[in-house]
């Protein structure tokens, strides 16, 4: 079973809060001037001294889906006319932790703000206490839920428990951007090599108001007791969410995907707001990884080639464990990249994109990293000997990386590859998710290398896992790879798929089937095909993106900077309000809800006006 040192962390009891500086976002101007589009992300000084983990991680994650954003103060936020704001505001987060108490008024306040036309998204805990830290009674924001998330006074301790996260139904799991693969059985969310998660939540009661058709997901109890976990509501003008899940502590502790998929489908699929695609030209994205480690592989490789697995127009991730030896010096079962495997790297080179698998022999160098063995000076040296060695075939600088059994030592081994120059890892975290700037116990781990989850189905993730463990059949595990395209394809979103050369042989047809149905949709421009460090490379320049929407009299004004070119920045525009740019220079493609705009040249600034309907 593949080993995984770097594991979900899922919350068990508490919260963890840990202070640490983010570098700054990039942001539209604040409310008290201009008319710039924006969401607020609220939050209360009280927990936010210095810098919140969880604050952070609602800032990263809105920054790099692209969303303009403002962090503000609850007690400044209060005071405000509803009236001046609430158009160029068109939602607000209630984040989990950092909003626990909020003034007495502000329910009010937030009621008025919904009956403009606002929207609000209530996260776990927020509203639930006195200024001293006491529960309350009544949460501040039950009575537009229809539902009252605390229950302290009654329940006492008993009022929190931990629970399966279930989804009503197939269409609410795909609604809500949770890939079937990270579920157990298809509506319960799972994690790799845990089966179904735990995650904590609050027991609530539900007025007699929430209709059964708004709940998304419950969370299901050791006891089969049912508590709604995820919710969409209306309340008199506006769309509330309520989730009950501590989704910002789970981001900053390694499980990204439920704070993004929620923020992605309410932002996007509720309310539609404009934003950035961070996927190039707005199309979905497929990492094909494979895991190149021993000499095993000198034999399936060219198999490959002959089955037709390996094509010119598929550009995949090979990252390789370059030494002679795999479990013990001297055993001759490494993949001898710069020996009696140099010429498959020539191969693979032809391929796609060549990338280190680490420490220069697998098994022997994951070992020693996971009891304790190698620190951080032993783990530096033999990733710059496996660079080496295939820098020297590849001839070019080796940037992407896989640690081996998945070994993954934060932060250290990510702060060696960010001095090396490494711009994207393969992960064991945040599984499930897309490509993103980690965290790990309650920090950003690197805002320079990019960490690309795996993709899991339930407990497993490779197909050897599949095979031997799960004891999957060849139809189960081509739904599977076909829902990874689907799913990339459907949410604009990149992927990641990895396993060995070797572990082809337990389901060659699915394979076949798989790269087919991949090269089809690339060719109908579905979705790409491209290494990590590829995307990755996209991804660190998106982030170097400046933007602003703003309210004009005539529509909204899109204003775009980027020192680096604007090539392949998207900007996803709301079809319910807005008709595309007139002007020509720009490709435009759609969907149901949004245009999406790509800058075709690579100038540093561009703007364009999109025209109320």
């Amino acid at each position: 079973m593949k080993k995984v040192l770097i594991m979900i962390v899922v919350v068990i009891i508490a919260v963890l809060l840990v202070f640490y500086s983010l570098p700054k976002i990039q942001q539209s101007r604040s409310l008290s001037g201009g008319k710039a589009i924006k969401v607020l992300l609220v939050y209360n000084p009280e927990y936010t001294r210095g810098k919140s983990s969880v604050l952070s991680a609602y800032e990263s994650v809105l920054q790099e889906e692209g969303v303009p954003f403002e962090s503000i103060d609850v007690f400044q936020l209060g005071i405000l006319n509803v009236d001046d704001f609430v158009k160029r505001a068109p939602v607000m987060i209630l984040p989990d932790s950092i909003l626990m108490h909020v003034p007495a008024q502000f329910g009010e306040w937030t009621k008025e703000y919904l009956s403009k036309g606002g929207n609000v998204a209530v996260i776990y805990d927020a509203g639930t206490r006195r200024q001293k830290g006491h529960y309350l009674k009544r949460a501040a924001f039950a009575d537009i839920l229809h539902l009252n998330y605390i229950t302290f006074e009654t329940g006492g301790a008993g009022s929190f428990d931990h629970a399966h996260i279930k989804f009503t139904s197939k269409e609410t799991r795909d609604f809500f951007q949770f890939p079937s693969g990270k579920t157990i059985d298809g509506l319960t969310i799972s994690g790799y090599h845990y089966g179904a998660l735990q995650y904590p939540i609050a027991r609530n009661d539900p007025d007699r108001d929430l209709p059964t058709k708004d709940i998304y997901a419950y969370g299901v109890t050791a006891k089969k007791e049912k508590f709604p976990a995820i919710v969409i509501t209306d309340f008199s003008g506006g769309k509330v969410l309520y989730v009950n899940l501590p989704l910002g502590a789970l981001k900053a502790n390694s499980d990204d995907l439920p704070l993004r998929a929620v923020l992605r489908t309410y932002l996007f699929d509720v309310v539609g707001v404009p934003h950035i695609m961070n996927s190039e030209a707005g199309k979905g994205g497929i990492i094909i990884d494979w895991h190149v480690d021993s000499s095993v592989e000198h034999k399936t490789l060219p198999m490959m080639q002959k089955m037709g697995l390996l094509r010119k127009d598929i550009a995949a991730s090979f990252d390789i464990t370059a030494g002679d030896f795999r479990d013990n010096p001297g055993d001759g079962l490494g993949f001898d990249a710069c020996g009696t495997g140099e010429s498959l790297v020539e191969l693979m080179k032809s391929y796609g994109t060549i990338g280190s698998h680490g420490g220069w022999a697998h098994n022997w160098f994951a070992k020693n990293v996971e009891d304790g063995s190698f620190k951080e000076k032993e783990i530096r040296e033999y990733i710059v000997k496996n660079n080496q060695c295939l820098e020297k075939v590849a001839g070019y600088k080796i940037t992407e990386y896989a640690g081996p059994d998945g070994v993954h030592t934060q932060p250290e081994t990510t702060r060696i590859l960010e001095d090396l120059g490494f711009v994207a890892y393969y992960y064991a975290g945040d599984t499930g998710s897309g490509p993103n700037r980690t965290f790990y116990q309650g920090r950003m781990v690197s805002d320079k290398v990019i960490a690309f989850p795996v993709m899991p189905f339930g407990r497993d993730a490779s197909l050897y896992e599949m095979s031997t463990l799960a004891k999957k059949n060849d139809s189960e595990v081509r739904e599977w790879l076909f829902d990874i395209l689907s799913y990339s394809a459907r949410n604009r979103t990149v992927r990641l798929f990895y396993s060995h050369p070797y572990n082809i042989a337990h389901y060659p047809q699915a394979m076949k089937a798989f790269m087919d149905k991949v090269e089809n949709m690339q060719k109908n421009r579905e979705i790409s095909v491209r290494s990590m460090s590829d995307f990755a490379r996209f991804f660190l320049r998106l982030l170097k993106t400046a933007y602003d929407f703003s309210e004009a009299d005539n529509g909204l004004i899109v204003s775009l900077t980027n020192p680096e070119g604007l090539a392949g920045i998207t900007v996803a525009v709301p079809k319910a309000h807005y008709s595309p740019p007139s002007e020509k220079g720009y490709v435009l493609t759609e969907d149901g809800r949004y245009f999406y705009v790509t800058i075709t040249g690579n100038e540093t600034k561009n703007s364009f006006l999109c025209a109320r309907r």
